[in-house]
C-alpha cells in the first residue's frame, strides 16, 4: 500500500509540474528587452494543448531524435508528434500500474517486479511506436510522390517542347493535376514567385525538406535551363524514363518478394491436406497395432 501511495504522490507531483509549465508565465526581463528591437519576432504560442505540450518538449528536449523529413512529407507538425509520443509513453507507464491496482483490490498479489517491468517496457514501446508509424506512412507517401514526379517530368518536357520558358513550364505542368503531390509543388512555386526567387530554389528546398532527391535533380535541370539557356528537353525525357525504369524494377522486386513469401503458406497448406488424406489410414494402423 505504501508503494501505491508513493506512486500516486509522484504522479501528482508530475502533473503539478506539467500544469505549471503550461500556464502562461509573466514576461521575463530578456524577452521584454527583446521586444524593443526592430527585428523582434514574437514566439509562436498558438495551437491547442497538444501543440503547446509538444512545443514545450521541443524546447527542453531539443536533442530528442525526430523524423523531421517524414513529418514534413506527411504535413504534420513536430509539436503534435512529440505530444503524441509523450502521451503514449505515459499511457504505457500507467496502464500496467492501473491493472496491478485493480488486481490488488480484488485480492490478487502480483508483486512489484512484474508491474514495474511491464510499465517500463510499455512506456518504451509506446514511446517509439509513433516513429515506426510515421516512417511507414512516409515511405508509402514518398513512393507515391516519386510516381507523381515521373508524370510531372513528362509534363514539363511537353511544355518545354511547346516553347514555354523554364518557370512557365514548371508552373503550367504543376497546375494540371490537383493531387496532393502536385499541390505541394504548386505551393512552393507560388511561394518562390511571391518572394521573387527562382522557382528551382523552391523545388530544391522542398526536395531537401521531404527527402526526395528527384526534386533536387529537377531543380538542377531547371536551373541549368534558366541560367545558361541550355536545351534540357532530352535530359527531362531521359530522367523520366530512368525514374519509370526504377519504379518498374522496384515493383518487380516487390512482386518477387511476395511470391517467395507465399511459398511457405502454400507448403503448409499442402502438408495439412496430405495429413488430412492420410490421417484415417494412420489412425487405423495405430488402433490395429
Amino acid at each position: 500500500m505504501n508503494l501505491f501511495l508513493l506512486a500516486g504522490a509522484l504522479i501528482g507531483f508530475g502533473l503539478f509540474l506539467l500544469v505549471r509549465e503550461l500556464r502562461p508565465a509573466p514576461p521575463r526581463l530578456e524577452e521584454a528587452v527583446a521586444r524593443l528591437r526592430a527585428d523582434y519576432i514574437p514566439p509562436d504560442t498558438s495551437g491547442d494543448l497538444a501543440q503547446r505540450l509538444g512545443r514545450l518538449m521541443a524546447t527542453h528536449l531539443g536533442s530528442l531524435p525526430c523524423p523531421h523529413r517524414d513529418l514534413a512529407l506527411l504535413g504534420r507538425p513536430v509539436e503534435r508528434f512529440l505530444a503524441t509520443k509523450l502521451g503514449l509513453a505515459v499511457l504505457g507507464l500507467l496502464l500496467p500500474a492501473a491493472i496491478t491496482a485493480l488486481m490488488t483490490t480484488t485480492g490478487g498479489t502480483p508483486g512489484v517486479a512484474l508491474p514495474a517491468g511491464a510499465s517500463l517496457l510499455g512506456g518504451v514501446v509506446l514511446f517509439f511506436a509513433p516513429d515506426l508509424t510515421v516512417r511507414s506512412e512516409a515511405a508509402r507517401r514518398r513512393a507515391d510522390f516519386r510516381h507523381a514526379i515521373t508524370g510531372y517530368l513528362d509534363l514539363v518536357a511537353l511544355e518545354r517542347s511547346a516553347g514555354a520558358g523554364p518557370v512557365d513550364a514548371l508552373e503550367k505542368a504543376a497546375s494540371v493535376s490537383d493531387g496532393w503531390a502536385f499541390a505541394r509543388i504548386t505551393a512552393v512555386l507560388e511561394q518562390a514567385r511571391r518572394n521573387q526567387r527562382p522557382a528551382w530554389e523552391g523545388l530544391a528546398r522542398l526536395g531537401e525538406q521531404v527527402g526526395i532527391t528527384e526534386l533536387t535533380d529537377l531543380a538542377d535541370i531547371a536551373a541549368l535551363a534558366g541560367q545558361e539557356g541550355a536545351r534540357v528537353l532530352d535530359t527531362l525525357i531521359s530522367k523520366a524514363a530512368s525514374m519509370r525504369g526504377q519504379a518498374l524494377a522496384a515493383a518487380k522486386a516487390e512482386a518477387n518478394g511476395r511470391t517467395t513469401a507465399m511459398v511457405i503458406p502454400i507448403a503448409l497448406l499442402g502438408a495439412a491436406f496430405l495429413l488430412l488424406l492420410t490421417f484415417p489410414q494412420i489412425y487405423r494402423l495405430a488402433i490395429a497395432g
